[in-house]
């Protein structure tokens, strides 16, 4: 079963993001901040992470850096408020897969983990 894990400082958004994708056969778990993040991508190496750059206590892009050091064939897909065009260049250099802007589509993110799952 894929593993998801959810960075997210929205509790929200993490819980959907849980029901939403438990219900289609995936396990889901989440943080809600950075450094929760990265103890939970270290222990659970989760297939595929949701990332959103803008963090409490850390800054997504230096969370997206040191999760791709550890592991380059993650899938992460950024989603974030932050939509400007030098974040996503940012993100897309430093290895994100994706890059989504808030408010999105589930039904779209569903798309993207299902074809990369």
């Amino acid at each position: 079963m894929p593993k998801i894990l959810v960075i997210d400082d929205e509790i929200d958004i993490c819980e959907m993001f849980r029901e939403f994708f438990s219900k289609r056969g995936y396990e889901v778990i989440y943080a809600l901040t950075g450094r929760g993040g990265m103890d939970g991508f270290i222990v659970e190496r989760p297939h595929i992470v949701t990332l959103d750059l803008c963090l409490n206590d850390i800054n997504g892009l230096e969370i997206l850096k040191a999760i791709k050091d550890i592991d380059p064939s993650c899938i992460v897909i950024i989603i974030t408020g932050s939509a400007s065009e030098d974040d996503r260049r940012k993100a897309l250099a430093l290895g994100a897969d994706y890059y989504i802007a808030k408010p999105f589509s589930i039904a779209r993110l569903n798309s993207l983990i299902a074809e990369v799952a």
